[in-house]
C-alpha cells in the first residue's frame, strides 16, 4: 500500500449555488453540531454553583466532563455504523431525542450521582448524533467544491457554539442558576427532531443489509472506553500508577482483537479496507495530533486565567470570545481555499499558524499580557486553525462511498476525541510535574503554575510539528 495520501488538485470550477434545501440542511445539521459542542463548554463557568448546589466532593467534579467524554468517545465508531445499517435521519434522530431527555433529567437532578448518569447519557446520544449529522452532510452534497464551503459552514459552526456556550453558560448561571445550562437544550433537541422530521430524507440502503457485527461492536466500545478512562484519570491515578497502565493495556489489547475479528469476519463493523482510502489514515493522525494540542491548550488558558491572573468565569469565558469569533469567521475560508489551493497547502499553512501561536503562548507569565500576547496570539492560532480542521475534516472523509459515510464520520470524531483525552493527560502530568518540582526548589506558588502552563503549550506546538510531519510525509497532490 501507498502510504502517501493522494489529494486531489485544486478546483478552478465555479460553485453551483446550494439548492433551498440543501441550505434547510445545512442549518438544521449544523444547528444539532452547536448544541453538541456547546455543551462541552457551557458547563465549565457553571462548575463551582454544581458543586455547591449538589455537594459534589473535588475529586468527583471532573466526572461531569469525563463520564460525558468517556461515552462520548466510546460510542462514536458504533453510533457512525449503525447510522450506515439502520438509517442516518433514524439514528440521529434518536440520538438527538436521547440527548434532549438527558438533558432535562439533568437538570432536575437532586445529587451529584444522578447529574453524572445524566452527563453519561448525553454523551451517549451525542456519539449517535454527531456521526450521523456529518454522515448526512456528506450525502446531502456531493464531493468537490460545494461540498468544501458545506464543511467551511459546518466548522464555522461548531467553533462558535464552543464560544457561545462559556459566555452563554456564564449568563445563564449567573441570572438564573445552573440547573438553566441543562433546561437550555430541551427546546433546542425538540426544534431540532422536528425539523429533521420535515426536512431530512432517508439517504437509499442496499436492498440486503449488512448484519451487525455485535462482538466486534464490543471489543471497539469496550476498547475505546477503558483507553479513554485510562488517559483521562491518569493524572489523579498517577502515570506510574498499575491502574492507569492495566486500563490503557486492557484497553488497546480490545482494539488490537478488534482488528483480528475484523480481518476474519464476513461483515465487519468497520473494513479495513476503509484505511485504504485515499484522506483516513494520515488525515486521522494529523486530526489526533491537532485535538490534543488545542484542548489542552483550552485547558491550561482556562487555569492561567482564573489561578493566575484571577479573572472570574464570566470574564475568562469573554476573554476567550475573540478566538472563537476569529474561528467563526475563519471557518468557511477553510473550504474557499479548498477550492483553490487544494486541502494540503491549507492544512500545512493553518498549521503552521498553530504551531507559531502556541510558541508565542508559551511566554506567558505573572504579568497581564492578555492584550498584547494572549489575545493576538489565540486570534492567529484561531485563523489558522480552523481553516485547517475544516480540510482534515475534508481528507478524512474524501473519497468514501456512501455507505460508508457514517462509519468515517464516526472514525474521525473518534480519534478527534482520543488525541484531546491523550493531550489532556500528558500535557496535565507533565505541566503537574514541572510545577511540584519548581515548588520543591523554592519557587513561589504562582511562579511554579507558570512554569508548568508554559512546558505544556510548548509541547502542545511540538504535538503541532507531528501533525506537520505527518501531513507533509503522508498528504500529496496527484500528479
Amino acid at each position: 500500500m501507498n502510504p502517501e495520501i493522494a489529494v486531489s488538485q485544486p478546483s478552478t470550477s465555479v460553485d453551483a449555488p446550494f439548492t433551498p434545501w440543501q441550505r434547510l440542511v445545512l442549518s438544521l445539521l449544523c444547528f444539532a453540531d452547536c448544541m453538541v459542542v456547546l455543551d462541552f463548554s457551557i458547563v465549565n463557568v457553571a462548575i463551582p454553583s454544581i458543586q455547591k448546589a449538589l455537594g459534589f466532593r473535588p475529586e468527583n467534579v471532573q466526572w461531569l466532563f469525563t463520564g460525558y467524554g468517556l461515552v462520548f468517545g466510546g460510542f462514536l465508531l458504533l453510533g457512525g455504523r449503525l447510522s450506515d445499517l439502520y438509517g442516518r435521519k433514524r439514528i440521529f434522530m434518536g440520538g438527538t431525542a436521547l440527548f434532549t431527555l438527558a438533558s432535562l433529567a439533568g437538570g432536575f437532578s437532586i445529587n451529584a450521582g444522578m447529574l453524572i448518569g445524566m452527563r453519561c447519557l448525553q454523551g451517549l446520544g451525542a456519539a449517535f448524533l454527531a456521526p450521523s449529522a456529518l454522515a448526512l452532510l456528506m450525502g446531502a452534497f456531493d464531493e468537490g467544491p460545494g461540498r468544501n464551503r458545506a464543511f467551511g459552514v459546518w466548522g464555522t459552526v461548531a467553533a462558535a457554539g464552543y464560544s457561545i456556550g462559556v459566555v452563554l453558560g456564564g449568563l445563564l448561571t449567573a441570572f438564573l442558576n445552573w440547573r438553566s445550562i441543562l433546561f437550555v437544550n430541551v427546546p433546542l433537541g425538540l426544534g431540532i427532531i422536528w425539523a429533521a422530521n420535515k426536512w431530512l430524507q432517508e439517504p437509499a440502503r442496499p436492498a440486503s443489509r449488512p448484519k451487525l457485527d455485535v462482538l466486534g461492536s464490543i471489543l471497539v466500545t469496550g476498547g475505546l472506553m477503558l483507553l479513554v478512562y485510562g488517559l483521562v484519570t491518569a493524572p489523579q491515578s498517577g502515570w506510574g500508577s498499575p491502574a492507569t497502565w492495566n486500563r490503557i493495556g486492557v484497553g488497546l489489547a480490545l482494539l488490537a482483537a478488534f482488528v483480528v475479528v475484523e480481518m476474519r469476519t464476513a461483515e465487519p463493523l468497520m473494513p479495513i479496507r476503509i484505511f485504504l482510502l485515499p484522506g483516513i489514515a494520515a488525515a486521522n493522525i494529523v486530526c489526533s495530533f491537532m485535538s490534543a494540542a488545542l484542548v489542552a491548550m483550552n485547558l491550561v488558558l482556562t487555569l492561567y486565567f482564573q489561578q493566575v491572573l484571577n479573572y472570574s468565569p464570566f470574564i475568562t469565558g469573554l476573554a476567550f470570545l475573540p478566538h472563537g469569533l476569529a474561528a467563526s469567521y475563519a471557518g468557511p475560508w477553510g473550504g474557499r481555499m479548498a477550492n483553490r489551493f487544494g486541502s494540503k497547502a491549507v492544512l500545512m499553512g493553518g498549521s503552521l499558524l498553530v504551531m507559531l501561536s502556541l510558541g508565542v503562548l508559551a511566554f506567558i507569565s505573572t504579568h497581564d499580557l492578555y492584550w498584547i500576547l494572549v489575545l493576538p496570539a489565540t486570534v492567529v492560532l484561531a485563523l489558522g486553525g480552523m481553516p485547517a480542521f475544516v480540510n482534515l475534516t475534508l481528507l478524512a472523509t474524501s473519497g468514501a462511498q456512501p455507505e460508508d459515510h457514517g462509519l468515517v464520520s464516526g472514525i474521525v470524531n473518534t480519534t478527534g476525541q482520543l488525541g484531546g483525552a491523550l493531550g489532556l493527560a500528558v500535557l496535565v502530568a507533565l505541566a503537574a510535574a514541572r510545577t511540584a518540582s519548581a515548588e520543591a526548589a523554592g519557587v513561589a506558588h504562582v511562579d511554579a503554575l507558570i512554569s508548568g502552563y508554559r512546558l505544556a503549550l510548548g509541547i502542545g506546538a511540538g504535538f503541532i510539528a507531528l501533525g506537520l510531519l505527518a501531513a507533509w510525509v503522508g498528504v500529496k497532490k496527484r500528479s
